[in-house]
């Protein structure tokens, strides 16, 4: 694969991690930070309570000797084992914001800064530094390779290392050489096969992308070292993942140039898929139609904002399979008064609406549809028995940046996901209004404080 191997891309990148400064941090930034991170905490609260994540806990989480909060248990762990756990657990429900393109960088990113931050005292200014620069990195790369296949590799496997190593190198406060030697040993640590979709080894990608940036940034501050030209060279990062199509010289190009402002990201009004937000939200617009009478449903027609036969899944396991299947997403969009959480549990996918629905579904596939997050969208047809058919499409969900979320959108998700996790809504309420306000704040001991009640009181996993 051809690439000019004299672009110092891994020393470039660690020159610009190392001098991360928050006093130079545009407004825009700090202000989409803090509304990714407390999406983030939102989602971690209620994803904590997730099969995947019990069993996560349940498995690695007995570490009494930790200092490190582990959210759905009393038992606190390493640096490492509370970012494992927590990214876990913030990507089960794969309900966190989602860059453009999709990377998962809350999930890969916000456990490991918030597990150093907690064990070096680290006040949560610097931590929206450091998630500033590891969305930064990590979506450097993801646009780079824009147009490449991914070869059955999962992007936050592949970039959330990269971003996670970032950010926890901005808390530790590495130098430019510990940064290069910590991206070295990040980059050994990407991989994640898409084809785990669906199951619970998916939100395992971005967990180990946040322990894997504890762990290499860990490792490079006592000296071990990496590849100091990892990313560029032959056999290296962009070679062994990326096709002919990456772009190398983006990832350095106008740095002052913050992605998570522009082109920003997504936030999921539905906790599924991020090309599923399109189907349902047509779906939802479809059963508030007059005319629309479930029982009387035919067929119904969908043409998907990506078509990929991964994504089509007729007949899902599960309420967790269902999260990555577009005949799902239509079935459980047109069923149900409202799409939540609970929509994707096997109750669900299993009911009577759900199931009748299911076989009713027909992907097609309309190459006028444009495959950038930014431009693409979803038509639904739904044919009913005496012959009418409602068509509806759906150009941009709420929660696009071309269609922001209010700010009592943004809350109400925020809110639902800490209630899902147990906690009252004073202390929700308090928790919001503590992360909004989060670079003035001494510690993340409010903030933490709050979250460690979610789970049982005992400690024991949730």
């Amino acid at each position: 694969m051809p690439h000019d191997h004299d672009l110092p891309i891994t020393r470039g990148l660690a020159e610009y991690i190392a001098a991360a400064n928050f006093n130079a941090l545009p407004a825009a930034a700090v202000e989409a930070a803090k509304v990714a991170m407390l999406d983030g905490l939102g989602c971690l609260a209620a994803g904590s309570r997730e099969p995947a994540s019990r069993i996560a806990r349940a498995a690695l989480g007995d570490e009494p000797s930790g200092s490190c909060t582990v959210i759905g248990t009393a038992v606190p762990g390493s640096p490492m084992t509370a970012a494992l756990l927590n990214g876990i657990a913030l990507h089960a429900l794969d309900f966190e914001v989602q860059g453009m393109p999709p990377a998962h960088g809350t999930s890969s990113i916000l456990p490991g800064m918030l597990a150093l931050s907690e064990r070096h005292a680290v006040a949560p200014e610097r931590g929206i530094l450091a998630f500033v620069v590891g969305w930064q990195v990590q979506q450097r790369v993801r646009t780079a390779a824009r147009d490449c296949a991914f070869r059955g590799f999962h992007p936050p496997g592949v970039v959330g290392p990269l971003g996670a190593v970032a950010a926890c190198s901005v808390i530790l406060g590495l130098s430019a050489d510990q940064v290069a030697a910590a991206i070295g040993l990040a980059a050994s640590r990407t991989g994640g096969l898409f084809a785990n979709n669906g199951s619970m080894a998916k939100p395992t990608h971005p967990g180990n992308a946040a322990r894997s940036g504890v762990e290499s940034a860990l490792l490079a501050a006592r000296g071990m070292s990496g590849n100091k030209r990892i990313l560029e060279m032959p056999g290296g990062h962009f070679e062994t993942f990326f096709d002919e199509r990456f772009r190398p010289s983006e990832v350095l190009g106008d740095l002052d140039q913050y992605a998570i402002v522009s082109p920003g990201f997504t936030i999921k009004r539905y906790p599924a898929e991020i090309y599923m937000q399109w189907v349902i939200e047509a779906c939802q617009e479809l059963r508030r139609e007059a005319r629309f009478r479930i029982e009387a449903v035919t067929e119904v027609v969908v043409e998907p904002p990506v078509y990929r036969t991964t994504l089509s899944r007729p007949q899902p396991a599960s309420g967790l399979d269902g999260k990555f299947s577009y005949e799902y997403a239509a079935a459980v969009g047109l069923s149900q008064g409202e799409v939540i959480i609970s929509s994707f549990d096997d109750e669900a996918a299993f009911s009577e609406p759900v199931q009748r629905l299911l076989p009713r579904v027909r992907l097609v596939h309309n190459h006028d549809i444009p495959q950038t997050l930014d431009a693409m969208w979803t038509r639904v047809t739904v044919k009913l028995s005496d012959g009418t058919e409602l068509v509806h499409r759906c150009d941009r969900f709420p929660g696009c940046p071309e269609r922001p979320m209010s700010r009592a959108q943004r809350h109400s998700k925020v809110m639902d996901c800490l209630l899902t996790g147990g906690l009252t809504a004073e202390e929700a309420s308090s928790l919001i209004e503590q992360a909004e306000q989060l670079e003035t704040l001494a510690s993340w001991e409010p903030i933490l404080g709050r979250l460690s009640k979610v789970g049982r009181p005992d400690g024991r996993p949730a």
